[in-house]
């Protein structure tokens, strides 16, 4: 039996496609939500089936908020009770959260094979991105099976020394080109500048962050920077900071809603690796808030542009039209089909 695990709004999003494509192939599985983002989760909800397992207790009620620590703990506590109480022969986990972590720990210990999506990234640096960086890399010994999204991470994950590497692309591409086609997402473009920010490395300057975007604001009257801010309080506390007319504070939109307003965008500034993922598949510039990146292939095809703190000097850049690319370089949208079929060999050798 196929587990597949998500906790967090990212991995529903890029997990969805994984779960058509085994329905398809009438492939026997569960699903499994953590609960980790449990208010994020009714916003992409109906992209999957019901969980036929979930730890949303844990993180409701009194138990909403929790440092890492504490989320890790409440994991893998849940997970141990359902591995001592299910049979499971493989779990599928994506990314580099805290739920991707746990469960892949857990599972290694209750001797179940784990499938890592979107695996390989990295960044070399411990503390960026924090923590994700060091979840990735701790999974990475975990698992049995590597799904790597680009020739990068392929290459990583070979440096490393991992064994059944598969190089199958992003399946955000494929959740992308299922939204372009529901929505019907056509080229737009406007004067309206997308703003995300909610790195966690990025709380400790997200005043100095708040301060360069009133200022971009400022010399660039004639954008408007749409702002969905982030529910964090350590993001949402620097508000008051931003007074331009310009700036448009929302509330958090939906998935569909968030992929309207790439389209629409002139160009993006964020902190976020999937919108530097997302930024490819509709052709738009991204300056990227960090220092570094896991996510080289944005910068390399001369779409993004590393800022750190200092915003205003790459806005110059961003204004200037993109030339046009063929394709992402994060793949073609069949990236869920090559796992399903990656994973559908696996168990029959297995069995």
């Amino acid at each position: 039996m196929i587990l597949v695990a998500y906790g967090t709004r990212p991995e529903i999003i890029k997990q969805f496609p994984i779960i058509n494509e085994l329905k398809s192939r009438h492939l026997m599985f569960k699903t499994l939500f953590t609960g980790q983002q449990l208010d994020l989760y009714e916003d992409v909800k109906d992209l999957v089936p019901e969980p036929d397992f979930s730890f949303s207790e844990y993180f409701s009620g009194d138990g909403k908020h929790n440092t890492l620590g504490m989320s890790f703990a409440k994991i893998c506590t849940a997970a141990e009770k359902l591995f001592n109480e299910h049979n499971f022969d493989i779990i599928i986990i994506q990314g580099d959260t805290t739920t991707a972590l746990a469960l892949a720990q857990m599972a290694f210990y209750n001797r179940i094979k784990i499938a890592h999506v979107e695996a390989g990234l990295r960044t070399f640096d411990i503390e960026n991105p924090y923590p994700e960086e060091l979840n990735r890399t701790l999974i990475t010994q975990f698992a049995c099976l590597h799904f790597a999204p680009t020739i990068q991470a392929r290459k990583n994950l070979l440096n490393l020394g991992a064994k059944n590497v598969h190089l199958v692309g992003n399946t955000i591409v494929d959740a992308v080109n299922y939204f372009k086609a529901s929505f019907g997402l056509c080229e737009k473009k406007s004067n309206k500048i997308l703003v995300t920010l909610h790195r966690r490395e990025n709380h400790k300057i997200m005043g100095q962050i708040f301060d360069e975007l009133q200022l971009v604001a400022e010399q660039n009257p004639e954008l408007e920077l749409i702002f969905p801010i982030h529910p964090n309080p350590e993001v949402r506390k620097h508000k008051t900071r931003l007074k331009a007319e310009n700036i448009r504070v929302i509330l958090p939109v939906t998935y569909p809603e968030m992929l309207r307003l790439i389209n629409q965008a002139l160009f993006i500034i964020s902190d976020s690796g999937g919108i530097q993922e997302e930024a490819t598949c509709f052709n738009k510039k991204i300056v990227v808030v960090r220092e570094n990146t896991e996510r080289p292939e944005t910068i390399e095809m001369g779409l993004g542009k590393l800022s750190g703190g200092n915003i205003h000097d790459f806005i110059e850049w961003a204004k200037i039209p993109p030339a046009q690319i063929n394709k992402s370089p994060y793949g073609n949208g069949d990236a869920a089909k090559k796992i399903a079929h990656i994973l559908e060999s696996f168990i029959s050798a297995e069995k």
